[in-house]
């Protein structure tokens, strides 16, 4: 595959997870809010973006913590590893977002962990979508 077709399907997947993770993230604050119903989502939906968070976070966290992760994350950990903030932080706060993600009432705290991972990510989008456009 050429490097071009290889960027080209890392930039979908990337804007796939970007895609979900907002959607989720939106689905959970209108949650905490009490105005889910307005929104039209369902406890289906909300119990579905708890999950996919809680999901995406933990495997965040395996692989910031160990040495090998799996091919996906990879470029995400990559990501994250040279961002200002230090891993371990990263680490405690995934760990805390797991926790949180799971009670009934989103804590306060939750959402900023969320829009952080949110904005990396999207940084990191941004710059390959750069490079693509560069090439």
């Amino acid at each position: 595959m050429s490097e071009i077709g290889s960027l080209s399907g890392k930039l979908q997947r990337e804007s796939e997870l970007l895609r979900d993770l907002n959607d989720a993230l939106l689905i959970l604050e209108v949650d905490a809010l009490g105005r889910r119903s307005e929104f039209g989502f369902s406890a289906k939906d909300v119990s579905r973006s708890r999950r996919f968070i809680a999901d995406f976070a933990g495997r965040l966290c395996l692989a910031l913590t160990s040495k090998s992760s799996s091919i996906d994350m990879q470029p995400i950990v990559n990501h994250f590893k040279s961002s200002t903030k230090p891993i371990e932080d990263w680490v405690e706060d995934m760990s805390q977002l797991v926790l949180q993600i799971s009670n009934e009432k989103i804590a306060d705290k939750a959402i900023p962990i969320l829009e952080d991972i949110l904005s990396l990510l999207d940084d990191q989008f941004t710059e390959d979508l750069q490079r693509l456009y560069a090439r």
